[in-house]
């Protein structure tokens, strides 16, 4: 009996790791967040699908994100207009690494092309057939070390303070290895919106090169769907009222409004999701990311492992174990001298 009433305290805390104090005020919060946090005017966004696909005949500078070099396969996977010009997020097939470029330039400098044996379109195609979602790095991804891991911190809206202590251990170990450390950040729009000095924080130290930042979807308002009293079980996502294309397109617009790409990878809140928003999140050109590491759940991190802590202050027992974990005399030794590694969670896509 004692064991069951650990276990039910277990459940509430990881789904409250992404609750809130009061529903409805977060609601309110939410709906007004883009203006609040927009620096870049945004209109018309809207999904490309299926993606377009096309091939650089030339250089084509980005707004935002890396330049996109000649010979380069793309699919378009997106289209608005951004600060009054028609823009298109575009995917390097290969890399699957994103970029925001002027629809002229892209126009210009682009022509149609069969995509189909690109690392993007394969790992998309492996997952619309498998109906799975990524949990670990995939087994063919390159080696960099004897043991390579990527870290994912979720930051679903919460008032509480974030885990700073989190983002000082990343910063300061990419100063002992004089590079930024890759990390993945599954961000929501409620955190953004009542968080904005916080995430200028982080922005500022991926601008400074102290962070390498995969920018994970996490939904734009993060709905719970609670099916019983305590919330330990939630729909989340997968509940028929949710307009699944907005929570997807709403986050990405967020970001771009802050001058951030987000990339193609999309985390489900509470990792809960079902064959059918599986496959609407693959029509919108996305892959779902879940976790074999969440360190709340007593998972620990090993090789390969996708490991999830929440960094919005909801789960400070993640962040301690994590933390615990790494901060180890041996485990900090082989993560200085190279031998342990983060890296990119991009490498979970099951196409290298």
């Amino acid at each position: 009996m004692r064991g069951l009433s650990a276990l039910l305290v277990l459940l509430v805390s990881l789904v409250a790791a992404c609750a809130v104090e009061d529903g409805a005020d977060d609601e309110a919060d939410v709906a007004g967040e883009e203006e609040a946090l927009a620096s870049h005017a945004i209109a018309g966004y809207a999904a490309v699908a299926p993606a377009e696909e096309r091939v650089a005949t030339k250089a084509i500078a980005a707004r935002l994100g890396p330049a996109i070099a000649a010979g380069t396969k793309l699919a378009v996977i997106r289209t608005m207009t951004f600060e009054g010009k028609g823009a298109r997020v575009v995917v390097n097939a290969d890399t699957q690494v994103t970029s925001l470029v002027d629809a002229a330039a892209l126009a210009a400098g682009s022509r149609g092309a069969d995509v189909d044996g690109t690392a993007y379109a394969r790992s998309l195609a492996e997952l619309r057939s498998s109906g799975k979602a990524l949990r670990s790095l995939d087994a063919d991804a390159p080696r960099v070390a004897d043991e390579s891991f990527t870290l994912t911190i979720d930051m679903c809206q919460s008032r509480k303070p974030w885990e700073k202590r989190l983002f000082d251990w990343a910063v300061a170990l990419s100063g002992k290895l004089g590079k930024p450390v890759p990390i993945g950040i599954a961000m929501t729009g409620g955190w953004a919106k009542n968080h904005s000095a916080e995430l200028d924080q982080i922005l500022a130290w991926e601008r400074g090169g102290k962070l390498a930042i995969t920018w994970i979807n996490h939904s734009s308002t993060h709905p719970l769907h609670c099916l019983n009293e305590s919330c330990s079980r939630a729909n989340f996502l997968t509940d028929p009222r949710v307009d699944f294309d907005e929570e997807v397109l709403g986050l990405e617009r967020t970001l771009l409004a802050r001058g951030i790409v987000p990339a193609v990878l999309f985390r489900f809140p509470g990792l809960v999701h079902d064959a059918n928003r599986l496959r609407q999140l693959n029509r919108l050109s996305l892959m779902p990311l879940d976790a074999d590491g969440w360190i709340a759940k007593g998972e620990p991190i090993k090789d390969r492992a996708v490991v999830l802590v929440h960094g919005n202050g909801n789960e400070p027992q993640g962040i301690t174990g994590f933390l615990d974990q790494v901060q180890r005399p041996a485990r900090a030794a082989t993560l200085t001298s190279g031998k342990s590694a983060l890296v990119s969670p991009l490498l979970a896509a099951p196409v290298q």
